[in-house]
């Protein structure tokens, strides 16, 4: 299998424009033009033999996908057959993604004003990556990146050797929330993870999330999270059980780190040695996360969302929270 495509995204490019407008008076100084070039089109619709050729216009329009490769890589791109797979299924999938543009730009409109920030322009370049399922999105300063080939359905028959509750988030509709979570690793990405402990994950987490949902306000808390409407019926539902099952268990401050693959990274359910295991979902510990930070923001509303992204504090958070379901 070819490698994953992954741009350099510390460059600026200069490329063609497509204004994607959405109107809001209110907001007319936080406004944001999206300009968007299909990478993936421009590249698979050159015939091999024509690649060396085509190849200087691309690195001038597409410069930061040519940062780390050479000539050779992309003829043998063009001839790959996962890749010509994918790109098909891509081309038959997206032919228009104007439904994603528009939530994309509410999303950055958000940004500017929860950040205070003044990015007038975001560039966005779609492309297909090699199934890079790690990093299906990322941002940096005012370029955007999507895989679109980690989209195409999850029924798709290029995830069928992924387990199904990771199949569930190969869906168009989570690419909003994965450029809300790409941001808000932008955001985070200088700060540690403290010592390691279980509850510094979690208010990270809980952090990430928190901005996620400041940018999308409008999406449904169970997409945010990728469950089911009701996995996030249960958790609210047991939200006191939960906790408590952290607490007896004295779980928040073990460092070990088969505790953090436990109750933080991705699972089809969370084992806690109950007959209703298979009803709470994986990832349980950034959702408790997220509902520490969540209260933690409603007793300090002079915190800003600015201010929240950069703190390491995350003791302080969890102790100011007075989190108690």
């Amino acid at each position: 299998m070819t490698k994953a495509i992954r741009p350099s995204v510390f460059y600026f490019i200069s490329i063609v424009w497509i204004a994607l407008g959405c109107k809001n008076p209110e907001k007319s100084d936080k406004k944001v033009e999206l300009i968007l070039a299909r990478f993936e089109q421009d590249l698979y619709e050159i015939q091999p033999e024509f690649i060396f050729d085509s190849l200087p216009d691309l690195k001038k329009k597409y410069h930061p996908f040519f940062q780390n490769t050479n000539d050779e890589f992309w003829k043998n791109l063009l001839v790959d057959s996962l890749q010509l797979k994918l790109y098909q299924s891509v081309k038959d999938t997206f032919k228009d993604i104007t439904n994603e543009l528009k939530i994309l730009q509410q999303i950055f409109e958000n940004y500017n004003i929860l950040f205070d920030t003044s990015i007038q322009k975001i560039y966005i370049y779609t492309y297909v990556s090699g199934l890079d399922f790690d990093y299906p999105v990322i941002f940096s300063d005012s370029l955007l990146f999507i895989g679109l080939d980690v989209y195409l359905g999850e029924d798709h028959p290029v995830y069928a050797y992924q387990p199904r509750y990771l199949a569930r988030e190969r869906n168009r509709m989570y690419i909003p929330v994965d450029a809300a979570g790409a941001i808000a690793d932008y955001l985070q990405q200088n700060t540690p993870s403290g010592s390691e402990s279980l509850i510094n994950h979690m208010i990270r987490d809980g952090i990430r999330l928190y901005i996620m949902k400041s940018l999308l306000p409008n999406e449904k808390e169970h997409n945010l999270f990728k469950y089911t409407e009701e996995q996030i019926k249960f958790c609210i539902d047991n939200e006191k059980n939960l906790w408590l099952y952290f607490i007896n268990n004295r779980l928040l401050f073990d460092t070990n780190v088969m505790t953090k693959k436990r109750f933080i990274d991705p699972a089809p359910f969370t084992r806690l040695g109950t007959d209703f295991d298979h009803q709470i979902p994986g990832r349980i510990g950034q959702w408790i996360g997220y509902r520490i930070v969540s209260q933690y923001m409603k007793n300090n509303k002079n915190i800003t969302l600015k201010e929240l992204a950069k703190r390491t504090d995350y003791q302080n958070i969890f102790n100011q929270s007075r989190y108690k379901p």
